[in-house]
């Protein structure tokens, strides 16, 4: 009974010592509206179109990037936020070194997902794409750090380390709109339950 008393009596330190997946820095997913960028150096994209389309606008999105910035002390690179009817439901960037130590430091390892291989470049046998993706879920909000690297569609070779963050059920609803340019091999299926 006194095991069962002192479990429970620090249970609660446990919980609030564990860090909650909400965002990046002071981009906090469902919270922040495009008004609280002030100042930061984002520029407004053109609007997103439905898939399969180069005129139907989604125009309950809104796409703001930042070629650099800091956030929460890290220069972030090629930062991109997306937001569904004025409130934050996706941030893709750059997955610097630096932004990985800090990330994993704060949220721990991921969940490994096996490589992929993908045939991009159908125009030459052989020249294939390997994703590799680490991926994080805290409630409706998910984690995911990509590295691709081969021949892309156009059977050039690339090389990219990119981090996601996004709500599934907004990502869900706004399955309709064109975001693939933002982080080509981002795939919400994986995180689904």
């Amino acid at each position: 009974m006194k095991y069962l008393i002192l479990m429970l009596a620090l249970l609660p330190c446990r919980l609030q010592a564990q860090s909650t997946l909400v965002g990046l820095g002071d981009f906090i997913i469902g919270v922040t509206s495009p008004d609280s960028l002030g100042r930061l150096p984002f520029t407004e994209q053109e609007l997103v179109v439905l898939k399969g389309t180069v005129a139907f606008p989604c125009e309950h999105i809104r796409v703001f990037t930042a070629d650099s910035l800091v956030v929460g002390g890290l220069p972030i690179t090629n930062l991109s936020l997306v937001f569904y009817e004025d409130q934050l439901f996706r941030i893709t960037c750059d997955y610097t070194d630096r932004l990985q130590k800090a990330f994993i430091a704060e949220h721990g390892k991921g969940t490994l997902r096996p490589a992929s291989i993908l045939s991009l470049c159908t125009g030459e046998a052989g020249k294939r794409m390997r994703i590799e993706t680490e991926s994080w879920r805290d409630g409706d909000i998910v984690a995911q750090a990509t590295h691709a690297s081969g021949h892309n569609a156009d059977c050039e070779e690339e090389q990219s380390f990119s981090l996601t963050i996004a709500s599934v059920p907004v990502m869900a609803i706004s399955s309709e709109c064109n975001l693939e340019d933002l982080d080509l091999y981002f795939d919400l299926s994986w995180h689904n339950p």
